[in-house]
């Protein structure tokens, strides 16, 4: 069983400086009134798989934070980013709930109630602009890694705000060996302010992947077979272990956004992806709570 490190970050972080740091804080817009709470990531991880992360934020102890009396107009655009290593990827599309606390102080000595109801579900998706701003600017990661960053596809409500959670499902590659991985998460507030919190970034989060003991049944290394790769406009799909079953299929591109599912029901499958742009995509195939993943090249 993959075993699993909970962070409680309060104790992790610590003061850094450098200019990594630096500059990371002041391209991300940080949060300034909140904090991570939990990072639950795995330590150990196979190669053409995927894991979850699972992430909890809360409110800091600072009670004189800005949205507790707030009338409900209170929004703001919410950024995440994490530092992978190069070659895998997110699946695009994070949900992320927020959730109102009945009432909070107001930072005077007393305490005020929302008027109306607040938080709610939101979406983090790949953002082509943070992501390039990240990898090229003076936070440009180390070699071998980059950033992917996201944004929420509208404001998010942060009158009286108590916590918000999300899962990251990440898709790994075929390399092998031990790596790490950072986590940040901002926000462009109503003034536009560039603030920056210590308590927004984690410290490098390390995790070994191995070729690991293979408990899939059915969709095995041995039993998967992708060609042409490269392909041209069609891709076949063999799965010999596989031909009594429903297989659910996925295509993402290196951004995690998914561009094509389906189902895949025999033995041999192809694919027409003539309309894919060029570019590198990853397979994923799931059945029965296994799952398999397998990069190919579009031409």
């Amino acid at each position: 069983m993959t075993m699993k490190q909970k962070f409680t970050l309060k104790k992790l972080f610590r003061k850094r400086e450098g200019w990594l740091l630096m500059a990371l804080f002041a391209l991300l817009l940080v949060f300034g009134c909140y904090e991570f709470k939990v990072v639950d990531q795995p330590t150990e991880g196979t190669k053409n798989s995927s894991f979850d992360v699972n992430i909890v934020m809360t409110e800091d102890d600072d009670e004189s934070n800005d949205w507790t009396y707030e009338d409900g107009s209170l929004t703001k655009g919410g950024l995440f980013s994490v530092l992978l290593p190069e070659g895998w990827t997110i699946t695009d599309d994070i949900g992320v709930t927020v959730v109102a606390a009945d009432s909070l102080p107001d930072g005077m000595g007393g305490w005020v109630k929302p008027t109306g109801e607040h938080g709610g579900q939101y979406v983090l998706q790949y953002d082509e602009t943070q992501t390039t701003m990240l990898n090229d600017s003076s936070a440009a990661p180390p070699e071998g890694y980059y950033w992917w960053g996201a944004v929420t596809s509208e404001p998010v409500d942060m009158a009286f705000f108590d916590s918000l959670y999300f899962t990251v499902n990440i898709l790994t590659d075929d390399k092998l060996g031990e790596f790490f991985l950072q986590y940040a998460a901002g926000d462009v507030d109503y003034w536009g302010r560039m603030p920056y919190d210590p308590l927004t970034l984690t410290d490098p989060l390390p995790i070994t992947i191995s070729p690991g003991v293979n408990v899939n049944e059915y969709l095995t290394e041995a039993a998967l077979s992708l060609y042409p790769n490269p392909s041209y406009g069609y891709l076949n799909i063999g799965l010999s272990g596989a031909m009594d079953r429903t297989v659910d299929m996925m295509i993402y591109d290196l951004r995690g956004k998914q561009v094509r599912s389906g189902q895949i029901t025999g033995a041999h499958t192809t694919l027409d992806v003539v309309d894919l742009a060029p570019g590198t995509y990853v397979l994923r195939l799931e059945t029965g709570g296994e799952t398999i993943t397998r990069k190919f090249v579009k031409h």
